[in-house]
């Protein structure tokens, strides 16, 4: 077995148009039947009205609704969107499915183009399934993995229920924490410096960073002990 990467560049395509915008996205849920389509995008772009716009008015979309939106911290718009539509022509994903290929994980957005992982018995299978996408848009290989390797990784809803976790004046501290170097090698701030920056003990300083520290590290630490069990 082996995974590859695939890249389709869809030339006047919505997803092409998108470029303009430095998107990024991945399709984290999707299903059709009877040429009706559910999917569910997390995108992340530079203009967020822009955006939507260009997705909206793509001719399979009948329907968008925003879930949730927010300001990243590197000053780009994020949000996540459930999209409605009618299927008036067979997508490269379907294509891929009904021929009997398995993408693995989300389908990816970005430069323009459409990044797909698949599973594949050998190089042979690459070639068949390159030149089915080619239908599509010119596609190139990004990366080819002889051996299928399982990634361990925590779910989405894992991720959130830890970022959840965390109350705000540990966020606040860890944040001031790294602008002001604390993790830095060798340190750029002292605890107590940091302690009086937030106006807040040394002692409740060392709190909030012990709390944070224990959270993080209890929560990677079994992942990084199952990666490395799975050498």
């Amino acid at each position: 077995m082996l995974t590859s990467e695939v890249r389709v560049r869809y030339d006047g395509d919505w997803t092409a148009q998108l470029a303009e915008y430095d998107v990024f996205g991945e399709f984290i849920a999707s299903t059709f039947r009877n040429h009706r389509y559910i999917g569910m995008l997390a995108l992340e772009t530079n203009d967020y009205e822009e955006t939507l716009d260009v997705i909206r008015t793509h001719e399979m979309v009948d329907s968008i609704d925003v879930v949730e939106r927010y300001e990243t911290s590197e000053g780009r718009f994020a949000a996540t969107v459930l999209l409605r539509g009618r299927l008036t022509e067979l997508t490269p994903f379907q294509a891929l499915m009904y021929e009997g290929y398995l993408p693995i994980g989300p389908t990816k957005l970005e430069n323009g183009c459409e990044y797909f992982n698949l599973l594949l018995g050998d190089r042979d299978e690459l070639a068949k399934a390159i030149e089915l996408l080619s239908d599509f848009g010119s596609v190139s290989v990004e990366r080819i993995t002889r051996d299928f390797r399982r990634e361990i990784m925590p779910s989405r809803a894992e991720w959130q229920e830890l970022f959840a976790s965390i109350p705000p004046r540990q966020r606040e501290f860890l944040n001031t924490a790294v602008e002001k170097g604390y993790f830095e090698i060798p340190r750029e701030v002292t605890l107590e410096e940091l302690a009086d920056e937030m106006g807040i003990t040394k002692t409740t300083a060392s709190n909030h960073l012990r709390k944070a520290e224990h959270t993080l590290i209890t929560f990677v630490l079994p992942y990084i002990n199952l990666a490395v069990s799975d050498d």
